[in-house]
C-alpha cells in the first residue's frame, strides 16, 4: 500500500536534502563573488555544503531502514522505499560521497574553475539517479533520468577554466553525450507512451499484471524501444559509442561518478523494469538481452586491448563489465539459478565494481592530474616505472587492476564474475557463461599490462614523480577502496546472500 503524503516526505529525504544542497551552493556563490572560487585550499565552504548534504542524506536514508521494509511506496505509488531501494540508493549515495572526495584537490587541475556550479550540478545528478533507481511508475522513471542526465550534460562539460586540450576533449565529450543521450531518451518516451496505450497505466506493477495482452506484437514494440534506452545508460552494445569518447573528455571525477554511480542507478532501474515489469514476456526480451550481453562482452574487452589512454581503457572496461551484469539478467531471482539467482550475483557486483573502479580513475588522478594540459595526460607510459616511484599507488593499481581482472588477491572481483556465470549455469545459459569466461580471460591482458607498465618498464614521457600526490581526501577513497576489494573478495558471502534476499522481495 502506498504512504501518506506526510510519510513520503520523511522516506525520501535525502532528496530533500541533495535539493537543498544543490540550491544552497547557489545562494552562497551569489553572494560570494569577491571569494575566487578555486582557491588553493582543497577543502572550503562549498566542500562542506556538498559533503554535509551528501552525509545527512546518508544518515536519513539509513534511518529510514526499518520503516522502508514496511512501506512499498510513497507519493501515491510514484516511488519505491523498499529493500532494493534503499540498497541502491545506499550505494549511489557512498559512490557520490567517494566522487566528491576524488575531485576535492583536483577541480582546478581538471579545468573546473565554478566550483559551487560543479558541486551543485553533481548533487542535481545525484537526486536524479536515487529517482531513477526508485520509480515505481514510468512517468517518474523518465523524470529521475533527465534530471540525471542533464546535470551530467553539463558536468561532462564543465573543463572550461581555460583554453587548450581539457577545454575541447570537455566540451566534445559533453555535445556528443547531449545529442546521443537526446535520442535514447525519445526511444525510451515513445516505449513509454506504448505501454501506456495498452495497459491504460504508467505503474510498474500495472504493467505487470497485463500479460502479452490483446497486442503481443505492440508489446514487444514497446519493450524494444524502453530497451534501448535502458542500455544506452548502461553502456551496453550497440548503444555504447558515447562511453569512450564521454569517459575520456569529462573530467576524471566525474567520470569516476559515471561509472560508479549513473551505471549502479540504471542497472538498478532496469533490473526492476524487467523482472516485474516485463516479467510475464521473458521468453520474449531475453533474446534481445542475451545477444547484447554477448556482443557487449566480446567488442568492450577486444577493443580495449588497442588503447594506450588508460581513461578509454576503463571505458571500455565498462562496457565489458555491463556486459557480465547482463548476463545475469536472463536469470531471474526465484525463478532460475540456485537460491540466488541472478539478483543477488548483480548487487554484490555492483558494488565491487564500483569499489574497484573508484580506486582506478583515484589512482588515475593522483598519476596523471598534473598531465591534464597535455593532448595526452592519461597515457598508458604515465604508469612506466609507478611501482617503484610511488610504491603505495603502484600497489593500490596493482590491486584494484587484478580485481577487475578477476585474478588472486584481486578476489572480489573473481567471486563477482563466479556468481554472475554460476547463476546463467544453473539457469541453463552455459553458452553465455562460456564467453563471459573467455572473454573475461581475454582482458587479462590489458589489466596486466597496466601492472607490466608499473613494474617492468622504464619511464618514456617527461615525468615529475614528486607531483604524484595523494592528499588526504584522495587516500581516504582509495584506502576504502582497497579495503572494499579485499573484504568482499575474502568474505564474500554476507553481501551476497543479503543482496538475494533483498533482489527476492522486488515486487
Amino acid at each position: 500500500m502506498a504512504t501518506s503524503l506526510a510519510a513520503g516526505v520523511v522516506l525520501e529525504l535525502p532528496l530533500l536534502l541533495l535539493s537543498i544542497g544543490a540550491l544552497a551552493l547557489l545562494v552562497y556563490e551569489s553572494f560570494s563573488k569577491q571569494e575566487s572560487s578555486h582557491v588553493a585550499g582543497a577543502f572550503g565552504m562549498r566542500e562542506v555544503i556538498t559533503l554535509s548534504a551528501m552525509f545527512f542524506a546518508l544518515f536519513a536514508l539509513m534511518s529510514s531502514a526499518d520503516v522502508a521494509s514496511q512501506s512499498p511506496t510513497v507519493f501515491y505509488g510514484a516511488l519505491y522505499v523498499d529493500q532494493f531501494s534503499f540498497l541502491v540508493s545506499l550505494i549511489i549515495l557512498v559512490g557520490s560521497i567517494g566522487a566528491v572526495l576524488l575531485g576535492m584537490a583536483r577541480l582546478g587541475q581538471e579545468g573546473i574553475s565554478a566550483k559551487a556550479e560543479y558541486y551543485s550540478l553533481l548533487l542535481m545528478s545525484v537526486v536524479g539517479a536515487l529517482i531513477f533507481a526508485s520509480a515505481a511508475e514510468l512517468i517518474t522513471l523518465f523524470l529521475g533520468l533527465e534530471i540525471m542526465s542533464l546535470a551530467l550534460y553539463c558536468l561532462c562539460g564543465a573543463a572550461l577554466a581555460k583554453d587548450g586540450p581539457p577545454m575541447k576533449r570537455s566540451s566534445e565529450s559533453a555535445l556528443k553525450y547531449f545529442i546521443l543521450g537526446s535520442f535514447s531518451s525519445a526511444f525510451m518516451l515513445y516505449g513509454i507512451a506504448l505501454l501506456y496505450g495498452l495497459s491504460g497505466s504508467t505503474h510498474i506493477s500495472v504493467i505487470a499484471q497485463m500479460g502479452m495482452g490483446a497486442h503481443p506484437h505492440m508489446l514487444l514494440v514497446a519493450i524494444g524501444f524502453v530497451l534501448v534506452g535502458m542500455a544506452f545508460k548502461i553502456g551496453a552494445v550497440p548503444f555504447h559509442f558515447w562511453v569512450p569518447d564521454v569517459y575520456q573528455g569529462a573530467p576524471t571525477p566525474v567520470t569516476a561518478f559515471m561509472a560508479c554511480v549513473i551505471k549502479t542507478a540504471a542497472v538498478a532501474a532496469a533490473l526492476r523494469l524487467f523482472w516485474v515489469g516485463f516479467g510475464q514476456s521473458f521468453v520474449f526480451w531475453s533474446g534481445a538481452v542475451w545477444i547484447v550481453a554477448v556482443c557487449t562482452m566480446v567488442l568492450g574487452n577486444l577493443v580495449a586491448l588497442r588503447q594506450r589512454s588508460l581513461k578509454r581503457m576503463l571505458a571500455y572496461s565498462s562496457i565489458a563489465h555491463a556486459g557480465y551484469m547482463l548476463v545475469a539478467f536472463l536469470v531471474p531471482s526465484g525463478q532460475y539459478g540456485g537460491e540466488y539467482g541472478g539478483g543477488g550475483a548483480i548487487l554484490y557486483y555492483l558494488v565491487v565494481y564500483a569499489a574497484m573502479t573508484m580506486g582506478a580513475f583515484g589512482v588515475l588522478i593522483a598519476v596523471t592530474a598534473e598531465h591534464n594540459a597535455s593532448p595526452h595526460p592519461d597515457d598508458i607510459g604515465r604508469f612506466n616505472g609507478l611501482g617503484y616511484r610511488h610504491p603505495l599507488l603502484g600497489i593500490l593499481m596493482a590491486l584494484f587492476m587484478l580485481s577487475l581482472a578477476g585474478i588472486p588477491p584481486g578476489l572480489a572481483g573473481l567471486m563477482g564474475k563466479i556468481f554472475l556465470f554460476s547463476a546463467a549455469i544453473h539457469a541453463g545459459f552455459v553458452g553465455i557463461a562460456i564467453i563471459g569466461v573467455i572473454t573475461s580471460a581475454i582482458s587479462c591482458y590489458y589489466y596486466l599490462r597496466i601492472i607490466v607498465a608499473m613494474y617492468f618498464l622504464d619511464a618514456e614521457l617527461d615525468e615529475e614523480p614528486e607531483r604524484a600526490h595523494i592528499g588526504i581526501p584522495l587516500g581516504i577513497v582509495l584506502g576504502v577502496c582497497a579495503a572494499a576489494v579485499l573484504l568482499l573478495g575474502v568474505f564474500p558471502d554476507r553481501l551476497y546472500k543479503a543482496a538475494g534476499m533483498v533482489v527476492s522481495t522486488l515486487h
